[in-house]
C-alpha cells in the first residue's frame, strides 16, 4: 500500500479549498507532519497564492511554527510580528510522522501533540485583539521539506470555548472576568455534582462528533461506563453523522443529572419511525 502525503518544498505554502474553518475565526486542524524542524501553519482570511510565503504577507494572518530555530522553539506570529517565542515546546520528530493539532477560537490559540484534538495541550495563547475572520489554512515550511498527511479540519460551530478559560503565561495565571452572578453560582452548593461536567471540556476524555454540521460534544468515559453498557471504543472521537445534537444532549443530560427533557419534535420523529 502506497502511503499518501503532501510534501511542501522550502519557502512555499500549500493551499486547498477544503482546508478551511466552517465558521470564520473558529476551528481546529489536526494533522501528521514529518520534518526536522519548522512545521508551519498559516491561518488567513483568504486562500494564499501558489508562491505564497508568510514572511512576505502583509494581510491579516496568524502563523504558528513548530520547531523553529532548528527545532528548538515554538513561535506564533500575528501579521508578521512575533508574539510568542518559547523554548522547547511543540518540537518536531525527524525520524517519523508526528501528530499535532491547533485550534483557534476568537483569537484563543491552543496547540497540542497527539492524534486527539483538545488533549495533550502543550501551549495556549490569547490574542488581545483577535482576528475573528481567519478561515483558510496553509501548510508551509521554512528551509527544509515538510511532509504532511491526515490533515483534517474540525468544526467548532455553536460550541463554547473548547478548552479551559484559564491561560497560563509562565508564572502568571490569567482568568476571564468573574461576574457577581458567576460567584453566586459557585456558592450554590446544591448544584454541585456530575451536572457540572455535562458537555464540559474539563477532564473530558472523549468527543462525540454529531450531525452533518459535525458539532463536537465532549464527554467522560467513566461517567458513561457507570451509567450503562456503552460500547466505548479506544478512540477518542466518535462520529455520529445521523444523530442530531438535541437528541444526544437529552441523553447526556439524563446520564449526568438523572433527568432530561426531550424536544417535542424529536418525540414525533421517533414515534413516526417506530410506527413505520
Amino acid at each position: 500500500m502506497v502511503e499518501k502525503f503532501l510534501t511542501v518544498p522550502p519557502f512555499e505554502c500549500a493551499w486547498r479549498e477544503d482546508l478551511k474553518f466552517q465558521e470564520a475565526g473558529r476551528g481546529c486542524v489536526a494533522f501528521d507532519a514529518f520534518a526536522c524542524n519548522d512545521v508551519t501553519l498559516v491561518f488567513r482570511e483568504n486562500v494564499g497564492s501558489q508562491g505564497y510565503h508568510y514572511k512576505r504577507d502583509s494581510s491579516p494572518h496568524y502563523t504558528i511554527i513548530l520547531g523553529s530555530h532548528r527545532n528548538r522553539r515554538l513561535k506564533i506570529e500575528v501579521n508578521g510580528e512575533t508574539v510568542v517565542d518559547v523554548v522547547g515546546v511543540g518540537l518536531c520528530c525527524s525520524n517519523s510522522f508526528q501528530s499535532y493539532w491547533i485550534s483557534i477560537y476568537d483569537g484563543f490559540i491552543s496547540i497540542g501533540n497527539g492524534k486527539y484534538p483538545f488533549q495533550d495541550v502543550v501551549f495556549q495563547w490569547s490574542d488581545s485583539r483577535p482576528n475573528c475572520n481567519v478561515q483558510y489554512i496553509g501548510l508551509s515550511s521554512w528551509d527544509k521539506h515538510v511532509k504532511y498527511r491526515n490533515v483534517n479540519v474540525l468544526s467548532l460551530k455553536n460550541t463554547l470555548m473548547p478548552l479551559s478559560k484559564h491561560i497560563l503565561f509562565g508564572d502568571y495565571q490569567v482568568e476571564d472576568d468573574v461576574t457577581a452572578a458567576d460567584k453566586q453560582l459557585h456558592m450554590d452548593y446544591d448544584k454541585w455534582g456530575l451536572n457540572n461536567f455535562l458537555e464540559s471540556w474539563d477532564l473530558s476524555d472523549m468527543l462525540f462528533i454529531v450531525g452533518p454540521e459535525e458539532r463536537p460534544v465532549p464527554a467522560h468515559k467513566p461517567i458513561l461506563a457507570a451509567s450503562g453498557n456503552f460500547p466505548l471504543c479506544s478512540s477518542f472521537a466518535i462520529t455520529l453523522p445521523t444523530v442530531s445534537y438535541p437528541l444526544l444532549h437529552a441523553l447526556l443530560h439524563y446520564i449526568y443529572t438523572g433527568w432530561t427533557q426531550v424536544p417535542l419534535f424529536l418525540l414525533i420523529c421517533c414515534s413516526t419511525w417506530i410506527y413505520y
